[in-house]
């Protein structure tokens, strides 16, 4: 890993803090909860696919710099807000800034990496980030169980961060050049890709996609509905212990490749999405155990298992393609993950309807079979990695 990447890294890190704070407030927002959820979910998938496409061809940070400063003006508009509009425009920031970053940001960690290190570059950006959100919900937990302003403080804390993430983007490299206008020629019809690589499409659609949708939908269904559940139905009043659940379900994966390194990258995505399914059957357990330790337990589970779904994951994606298509996959891969938040605003309405309990148990019961799936059916469509090689240079022909 070179300094470009270490510096992009800790933009990472902190800039994926901001999005995750609102986890342990939820109880706080009432019935906006649903509502505030769809409308971030609703921004996310769209901007990462497009936003991934612009930064391979105008370079990355003219798409990073502008979600910074998306982010920064989420969590100024979040750190003092008194009115249910505006939580609804800070979470619509909040959801373009991380579609316009995440994938981007990813790829320029992957980008400065030396070409033998790009598959540890993808497994450190792959920590980064999660570490990132979990870091998130577990301060603000704290910060809002022993502060006066429990819903603002937190914002604020993360405006101080977002200096020190400036800093850091504006110290390292561009990696993608920009051509100059007389060099792109006549205007295209832009066009969305999903940067997949040749002849590996299937594979993609049927095992990396589904994996990722079920990270999302694990992680999503924990940071969602199941804070509610730990208030309502397992009678939790300390906010500490909610925000703990949010940095466990996605802080624990950042000790995943210390725990997993040699792991290969499709066997770790088949372990992390089959047994992360099975965890998710403790978080249901919990209401007949009556014991909020058993959703503490399956968090951390939870969150190691995605760790190394997402290890996987984003290691194939960083060795599968030349740096022209990486953003575009990067941003493609986490639009999956990201599509997998959407069911959870069903489930939050199906709590309303059931109860909350009943509504986890058809969390579980999709989980697994998701899991089946890509098991079954994806593990057949894809069953090995191959890795891009840059051609070698071209040889001039000798002097007449």
């Amino acid at each position: 890993m070179t300094r470009g990447s270490w510096t992009a890294t800790l933009a990472l890190l902190i800039f994926t803090m901001g999005t995750s704070i609102v986890t342990p407030l939820l109880p706080l927002y009432q019935r906006e909860i649903t509502l505030l959820f769809a409308t971030y979910s609703a921004t996310v998938a769209a901007s990462m696919l497009l936003l991934g496409n612009v930064s391979d061809r105008h370079g990355r940070k003219a798409v990073m710099l502008p979600a910074m400063l998306c982010i920064t003006l989420a969590s100024l508009i979040l750190g003092f807000a008194d009115s249910v509009p505006l939580l609804f425009v800070g979470r619509l920031l909040q959801g373009l800034a991380i579609g316009g970053f995440l994938g981007v940001g990813t790829a320029l960690i992957v980008d400065h990496a030396h070409m033998h290190r790009r598959a540890w570059a993808s497994m450190v950006a792959g920590l980064a980030f999660r570490l990132g959100f979990g870091l998130g919900p577990g301060l603000a937990g704290i910060v809002a169980e022993h502060s006066d302003e429990p819903i603002h403080r937190p914002f604020q804390g993360h405006l101080l961060l977002m200096m020190v993430a400036f800093a850091a983007i504006l110290v390292t490299p561009e990696t993608v050049s920009r051509l100059p206008r007389a060099a792109r020629g006549a205007p295209r019809r832009r066009r969305i890709q999903v940067g997949v690589p040749a002849g590996q499409f299937r594979a993609f659609a049927l095992f990396l996609a589904p994996a990722a949708f079920l990270l999302g939908f694990l992680d999503a269904t924990l940071l969602s509905v199941v804070p509610l559940y730990m208030v309502r139905e397992l009678g939790v009043t300390n906010l500490a212990i909610v925000g703990l659940v949010g940095f466990l379900v996605l802080g624990s994966s950042g000790f995943t490749p210390l725990l997993a390194r040699n792991i290969p990258p499709r066997t770790a995505v088949l372990i992390g999405t089959s047994a992360g399914a099975a965890a998710s059957l403790l978080v249901v357990a919990a209401a007949g155990l009556n014991a909020a330790w058993a959703v503490v337990v399956a968090a951390a589970a939870i969150g190691l298992l995605n760790g190394l779904t997402l290890q996987g994951g984003t290691t194939i994606c960083g060795v599968s393609v030349p740096i022209a298509e990486r953003g575009k996959l990067m941003s493609a891969l986490y639009m999956c993950a990201y599509s997998g938040t959407m069911p959870t605003i069903g489930l939050g309405y199906l709590s309303e309807a059931i109860g909350i309990t009943p509504a986890l148990g058809v969390f579980c019961g999709v989980a697994v079979a998701i899991a089946l799936f890509i098991r079954v059916v994806g593990g057949r469509a894809f069953r090995e990695v191959v890795p891009y090689m840059e051609p070698p240079p071209a040889v001039a022909p000798p002097a007449a």
